[in-house]
């Protein structure tokens, strides 16, 4: 593919026409000019060094070079320069179990949440090797092609709940068999394997014999089971209650162990049981480490090639041809000025056109070095001095994007993708166009903003409607969109349970409080009716305990009274 990287320079190529032109008009006015002097013939006597060739000579190799300047410094390039690198490893596919059952919290902090943990700590420790995620409950589905991609692998499994797919149960067989699919073509020479994670609860048939299929071409599988035979309830998210069945008693699921060696042994590999400890992973990775690391081919990098150079060197020597070209037949050392104005002003562009065209090119291919070797810091450093140089440059701005990418800084991949697209003219450069709209919308969907990963996606699938991964991801972004409305949907729902829950309290308490205070202004009545009432009865046993008291004084006053006894002494 043959592009120009500055192709806005190629508009100064309409300076040789009107040059030439020019050139033309004045060449006349000279003839016309001697004409008028006298006889052409006489005056070419009189001027015996003269060849108007020379001259025309002259001016057409100094617009040819000035033409080849002009291509140089818009950066001609060519083809696209993958860089293959063979490295020793093995292919990994991970068949995840999500059914209901792995949220039982048997093995902290749950079953799935503790797998999860163990494969990403499996990802981190890779480093020649490919791994593919397949992940089934009822069904099984490939949440992530075979890749040598470690930060895809981790980004996709940290986004992986039940809530993926909606049939229940736990299809053992279609996972392996899906597995099985995803390596690809069988002549490959790398050693495979199948890491399966599950409970061992399996619902459906052919667990057995997808193992025997998978042993028979050349692949072992490996079986983490996960869970306590002992088995656990099924915890139901925000509502702190349990799954239960028809009936209505608590689902007790368990880890069926015989189940798990069973396949294992189908697959010619090993079972190992995983816990709050660090056991399954160490001998799982033991395990890999026996296998046969063969040769596998990953393309790591691309970028386009610079074809300036042959431009510039060319019109470098039609520069030099044309110093030793004088416009006079004699004298030639007397008559030779090296430092005519055209000249000088083609060499000095000549000189200056490495940092005119890429000022910050020595910058972007030191972080390209650093970001093959997987040293993305030091690469994210270098792409910044080259944005210091230049900040317009979309090379510049489009690495840095992947560096940041790299390293799952999410935001800032996506702030300059989003630079680089206001860089990128998409009827110019299509495929780097198409390219910079995929990767912008890996870097929403890492955030979760999968509004915005959608709509990326779609972007680049208008440039570039047959690019499988692209399609791939934008179907993945829509279900995880769907999934988190289906989230949000349950969050509202809780809340506004919650609020109509706190509503009916607050109403009962309300009611209560009324109810009370009811019953303690009828009981103060009551006792006021009551101390009424005793007020009037004290009264009136008062009253009548004075009337009696009245009545018995005139009683003693009415009574005659008896004869007086005389004083001895009456001094």
């Amino acid at each position: 593919m043959f592009r120009f990287a500055n192709i806005e320079l190629l508009w100064l190529l309409l300076l040789i026409p009107a040059m030439t032109v020019a050139h033309i008009i004045l060449t006349r006015k000279k003839r016309r000019q001697a004409r008028e002097f006298g006889d052409p013939e006489l005056v070419s006597s009189l001027m015996p060094n003269a060849e108007p060739v020379r001259v025309h000579l002259k001016f057409s190799l100094l617009m040819t070079a000035l033409a080849l300047l002009i291509v140089a410094a818009a950066r001609p390039q060519y083809g696209k320069s993958e860089r293959v690198e063979k490295r020793q490893g093995i292919e990994v596919m991970i068949a995840l179990d999500i059914s209901n059952s792995m949220l039982a919290e048997d093995v902290a902090p749950s079953r799935l949440d503790r797998a999860k943990q163990m494969l990403s700590k499996l990802i981190d420790n890779m480093s020649d090797d490919k791994v593919g995620l397949v992940v089934f409950a009822g069904e099984a589905y490939t949440q992530l092609p075979i890749t040598a991609d470690y930060v895809s692998a981790k980004m996709f499994l940290q986004h992986i709940t039940p809530a993926l797919i909606q049939t229940q149960g736990t299809a053992i067989g279609a996972a392996i068999a899906t597995s099985i699919r995803g390596f690809g073509g069988e002549d490959a020479k790398a050693s495979r394997a199948i890491i399966l994670i599950t409970d061992g609860e399996n619902h459906e048939k052919g667990a057995i014999e997808a193992a025997q299929k998978a042993a028979e071409l050349g692949m072992h599988v490996y079986v983490i089971g996960i869970g306590k035979p002992e088995g656990s309830p099924i915890p139901i998210a925000g509502t702190g209650e349990f799954r239960k069945d028809r009936q209505g008693n608590v689902v007790i699921t368990h880890l069926n162990e015989d189940m798990c060696r069973e396949i294992a042994q189908a697959g010619k590999g090993f079972y190992v049981r995983c816990d709050n400890t660090n056991t399954a992973y160490r001998a799982l990775e033991q395990e890999l480490d026996k296998l046969a690391k063969q040769e596998i081919e990953t393309t790591t990098f691309t970028d386009y090639n610079e074809q300036y150079q042959s431009f510039a060197i060319l019109a470098l020597l039609i520069l030099v041809i044309e110093c030793f070209i004088f416009p006079r037949k004699n004298k030639v050392a007397a008559r030779w000025n090296i430092f005519r104005t055209p000249a000088t002003v083609a060499l000095f562009l000549l000189f200056s056109l490495p940092t005119f065209a890429q000022k910050e090119a020595p910058d972007i291919r030191k972080g390209n070095r650093q970001y093959n070797d997987s040293n993305y810091v030091d690469a994210e450093l270098h792409y910044k001095r080259a944005l210091e140089k230049n900040d317009k440059s979309a090379t510049a701005n489009y690495n840095m994007g992947c560096a940041y990418f790299k390293e799952q800084k999410y935001q800032e991949a996506a702030e300059a993708f989003e630079q680089t697209t206001k860089l990128i003219d998409p009827e110019k450069d299509l495929e780097q166009a198409a390219d910079n709209y995929h990767n912008l919308g890996n870097a929403y969907y890492g955030q979760g903003q999968f509004d915005k990963a959608i709509e990326a996606y779609k972007q680049s699938l208008r440039l570039r409607p047959k690019n499988h991964d692209t399609r791939y991801n934008l179907v993945k972004a829509m279900q995880m969109k769907q999934q988190q409305e289906q989230q949000q949907q349950n969050q509202q729902q809780q809340q506004d349970q919650q609020q109509q829950e706190q509503q009916q309290e607050q109403q009962q308490q309300q009611e209560q409080q009324q109810e009370q205070q009811q019953q303690e202004q009828q009981a103060q009545q009551q006792e006021q009716q009551d101390q009424d009432n005793m007020d009037k009865e004290t009264a009136e046993q008062i009253l009548q305990a004075l009337e009696q008291d009245e009545q018995e004084t005139q009683e003693k006053a009415q009574k005659p009274q008896g004869k007086k006894r005389r004083l001895e002494n009456e001094w």
